[in-house]
C-alpha cells in the first residue's frame, strides 16, 4: 500500500478508537437514537463536535454498507434539509473546512475526518494536481488520487491510453431559456475477450483497488462472429475525480487519434509495457509462439511511435496495425526491458519455452 494511505489509516484508527473510548463504547452509542435541531448550533463548540460524531456512529452502525453523505445523514438525524446540518458541521469546524469551490464533500468529510471515518485521499493531493477535477461523491465514496506517479501509475496508464473514452451528456434549458448540455458522466472502457479474464482479477483490479480504493465495473456480453459465439468483457473506469486524473494529470487525450506514448525512462518502459498487456497476442508462426501487438487503427500516431519504440516495421491492414514484439527467444530481453503483467501472455510464453506446449494455455 501506499505510504501515505497507511499513515492516514493509521490517524483515521486511532482517531476512532479516541471517540469510541471518550463516547463510553458501541453500546453507549447505540443508546438512545440522536436528535439533532437548527438549536444546536449555539451549543458550545465541544458539545456540539461529539453530538454529530455520535450521530455520525449511529447512522454507520445502522447501515454499514451506506456511503456516508449529507443527504443521508441529515435524514437519519431528524432534520428537514440537508443545509440545517452544513450549518451545524460549519458551526462545529469552522477552521476545518476547505474554501475550495472544486473539492465538493469537504463540508461533511470534517466530520467524517473527526471521527475518524475519512478513508479518502483527495484533499490531501488537490494543492499538487491543481487541474483535478473532484466529483459531488467522490470523497464520500472514500476515493483515492494517488500522491505520485510511479511505475505501476505508467503501466496502469498504458492500459487507460488503450480504452474508449465515453461521455453522457443531457440537454436541459436554463431559467433564462438557452439550451445547454450537461455532463452526466464520463468513463474509459477497455473490453477483452474471454481469455484476459485472468488478467482483469488479477492485475486490472487490484490494481484500482490499492491506488484508487475503487472496484471497476465489469459487464460481460456475448455475441456470434462468423458462427462463433464470443464472450466480451467490458471494463468500466469511472468516478469523475479518476477520470480526471489519466485525462488531467497523466494527460492522456481523449480522442485514440491524438494519444502518444507518455513519459521518459523508466516510466516509458512500464507505459509501453501496459500497451503490450493490452494490445498483446499470441501468434504461432511455424510451430513457434511469438507476441505481436494488434493495434486499432484509430491509434495511428501511437502505433507509429511504438513500432519506432520497440524497432520493428508495423503491418498495416484493412482493420488493424500490427508489430511483432517478440518470438520465443528473445523473450528473456523483452520481457525484462518491458515489465508486461498480462498472465496470458506471460504464462503462455514461459510455459511454451519450457515445455513446448501450447494448446493448454491460448
Amino acid at each position: 500500500m501506499i505510504p501515505e494511505y497507511e499513515r492516514k489509516e493509521a490517524e483515521m484508527f486511532e482517531r476512532a478508537l479516541s471517540w469510541l473510548e471518550r463516547l463510553g463504547g458501541i453500546q453507549a452509542i447505540m443508546g438512545e437514537r440522536i436528535r439533532l435541531s437548527w438549536r444546536d448550533e449555539y451549543l458550545p463548540e465541544p458539545l456540539l463536535v461529539r453530538k454529530l460524531v455520535q450521530t455520525l456512529y449511529q447512522y454507520a452502525i445502522s447501515n454499514p454498507n451506506r456511503d456516508i453523505t449529507t443527504q443521508g445523514l441529515y435524514k437519519f438525524a431528524g432534520l428537514d434539509d440537508s443545509r440545517r446540518l452544513t450549518t451545524l458541521i460549519k458551526a462545529a469546524f469552522r477552521d476545518r473546512i476547505s474554501s475550495s469551490p472544486r473539492i465538493l464533500g469537504s463540508i461533511i468529510n470534517a466530520l467524517r475526518k473527526e471521527a475518524g471515518a475519512d478513508n479518502s485521499y483527495i484533499e490531501e493531493v488537490v494543492e499538487k494536481y491543481p487541474s483535478l477535477r473532484v466529483g459531488y461523491r467522490d470523497i464520500v465514496g472514500d476515493i483515492r488520487i494517488p500522491p505520485r506517479i510511479d511505475c505501476e501509475i505508467a503501466r496502469s496508464a498504458g492500459w487507460i491510453s488503450a480504452a474508449s473514452y465515453i461521455e453522457d451528456r443531457c440537454d436541459y434549458v436554463t431559467s433564462e431559456g438557452v439550451e445547454r448540455k450537461r455532463l452526466r458522466k464520463q468513463h474509459y472502457q477497455l473490453s477483452f475477450r474471454r481469455e484476459n479474464i485472468p488478467f482483469i482479477e488479477l492485475e486490472i483490479i487490484p490494481f484500482f483497488e490499492e491506488y484508487f480504493n475503487y472496484t471497476p465495473k465489469l459487464n460481460v456480453f456475448v455475441h456470434e462472429m462468423h458462427g462463433r459465439r464470443l464472450q466480451c468483457t467490458l471494463c468500466e473506469i469511472s468516478r469523475r475525480s479518476i477520470v480526471s486524473f489519466y485525462r488531467d494529470i497523466v494527460g492522456i487525450p481523449d480522442e485514440k487519434a491524438e494519444r502518444t506514448i507518455l513519459f521518459d525512462g523508466e516510466l516509458k518502459r512500464y507505459f509501453i509495457a501496459g500497451l503490450i498487456d493490452v494490445w498483446g497476442t499470441i501468434f504461432v508462426i511455424e510451430g513457434r509462439p511469438s507476441i505481436q501487438l494488434v493495434i486499432p487503427l484509430e491509434f495511428k500516431k501511437m502505433a507509429g511511435e511504438l513500432a519506432g519504440e520497440l524497432n520493428y516495421s508495423p503491418t498495416i491492414s484493412p482493420h488493424n496495425i500490427v508489430i511483432r514484439f517478440a518470438s520465443v527467444r528473445k523473450i528473456p530481453d523483452a520481457f525484462e526491458k518491458y515489465p508486461i503483467s498480462n498472465p496470458r501472455l506471460l504464462f503462455t510464453m514461459l510455459w511454451w519455452k519450457r515445455t513446448r506446449e501450447l494448446k493448454k494455455y491460448l
